[in-house]
């Protein structure tokens, strides 16, 4: 009657991975949906990439509407298409350089309260220091209390999520209808960032105040190529929902891909060590510059290879709109396809010991040779993360600041489990010891 769905809902990685044991393409018996795991990178490519226009977010996405409304995330077909046409001129790589004073003053603020020896949570460290960054740059907002009351509101609604997404369709929709306290708290928490967002849009449209965070270019994107005026600009509902969509992939993907970068420097002392030696050879001290990534290689490397083994946005799905051929077999309209680089970027065929951290193995010659789509931590094809160099280059700003100060040690009492929600979590947090560095 239900075929896999209860592995599917509470044992979710264990089934995964033993599922892709069975090859490229695996029918997942998910009753009563159809459901696809691809577990090759030109099958994944293909679904990315050729049968782009065939394929979409559909139904895959319905809990996070809850939250995002029709965002780039969740949106599908003109409207993505409209809406990826606006806002990628204002992901130009010499607007969010901009951003990079913003991102290294915040990192120095959050470390001067920190305590030689103390055990901290790097998971929650992380979370608060990226929500400062992304309120302050997508909305312009430092105030301790209202950056406070946005995170929890946020917190709230994905911790909503998180169990709504693991129902049954019919009983969520139920569920999310009916006046349950749970629900209640989250219309409340989602009501207060409405508040707070369409305040600051209704602000700037009527005294028609210039800024430089993201919501300011989200209210002057203009679409060039539109044959109505009215069609040119973003409506508010359009405004608020890509700032919500900003807001929580900038927010949890980065604190969660800074963690598990924290976790495997500090568990890898010999790794950690060439770590802050390049820091400072390259920096000798003083606070990191865009300027200064080219020259941070094995920085960089250390982050590429944690998000191989620990990719933030750990899978991701399509729905079948008409029906499409993978390796000779018809996959038919409204089947779910899952592509999980957490499984895919640790498959044997692409990489040598694919379980162990080797931040030496991203040379040149490797990334080369690499299939396309064995490696894709920010997605890929029409819709790759729109903000993948801003949340690149606030990862390499926040380790090589809190890297001159720091070093981290894990507390070896602590069981490491991956908890997969919308984003990779470790479950229980991250306890460290913070070291200072002299």
């Amino acid at each position: 009657m239900v075929g896999q769905a209860f592995q599917y809902l509470f044992n979710l990685l264990p089934f995964m991975h033993g599922a892709a044991a069975y090859g490229d393409l695996v029918t997942l018996s998910v009753k009563p949906a159809l459901v696809y795991l691809v577990n090759h990178p030109d099958l994944v490519q293909e679904v990315f990439v050729t049968n782009h226009r065939r394929v979409g977010r559909g139904r895959t996405v319905e809990t996070l509407q809850y939250l995002l409304g029709y965002g780039l995330v969740t949106s599908d077909g003109p409207l993505h298409l409209r809406q990826r046409r606006l806002m990628q001129p204002q992901f130009h790589h010499r607007r969010i350089v901009g951003y990079a004073e913003t991102m290294t003053a915040f990192a120095g603020r959050h470390m001067e309260v920190w305590e030689d020896k103390a055990r901290v949570d790097l998971a929650g460290e992380m979370g608060d220091l990226t929500l400062k960054i992304v309120v302050k740059t997508l909305f312009g907002l430092e105030l301790p209390d209202t950056v406070r009351r946005i995170g929890a509101a946020f917190e709230l609604a994905n911790d909503y999520i998180k169990v709504r997404d693991n129902q049954p369709p019919a009983l969520r929709s139920l569920l999310h209808r009916m006046p349950l306290p749970f629900t209640r708290r989250f219309r409340r928490g989602l009501a207060y960032l409405d508040q707070t967002v369409y305040g600051l849009i209704a602000e700037r449209r009527r005294h028609g105040l210039e800024s430089e965070d993201l919501l300011s270019l989200l209210l002057n994107a203009r679409d060039e190529e539109a044959s109505d005026p009215s069609e040119a600009v973003m409506t508010d509902q359009q405004v608020r929902d890509e700032a919500i969509t900003l807001f929580a992939a900038g927010h949890e993907t980065t604190a969660m891909a800074l963690t598990w970068t924290w976790y495997l420097l500090a568990t890898h002392p010999d790794v950690q060590a060439r770590f802050h030696a390049e820091l400072d050879n390259v920096l000798g001290g003083r606070t990191p510059t865009p300027e200064d990534m080219p020259n941070l290689a094995f920085t960089d490397r250390v982050l590429t290879e944690s998000m191989r083994l620990y990719p933030p946005i750990w899978s991701t799905g399509r729905m079948t709109f008409e029906p499409i051929t993978l390796r000779g077999y018809e996959i038919p309209a409204g089947a779910f396809l899952i592509a999980p680089p957490l499984i895919i970027q640790r498959d044997p065929r692409w990489f040598d010991d694919p379980l162990e951290f080797h931040p030496d193995r991203w040379t040149a010659e490797f990334k080369e040779q690499l299939p396309r789509f064995a490696y894709y931590p920010f997605g890929g094809g029409p819709r790759v993360c729109i903000g993948d160099g801003f949340a690149w280059m606030e990862a390499m700003l926040i380790l090589a600041t809190l890297g001159q100060k720091w070093a981290m040690r894990h507390d070896p009492s602590h069981r490491i489990e991956l908890l997969p929600l919308v984003s990779l979590r470790p479950k229980g947090g991250m306890p460290m010891f913070l070291e200072r560095r002299h």
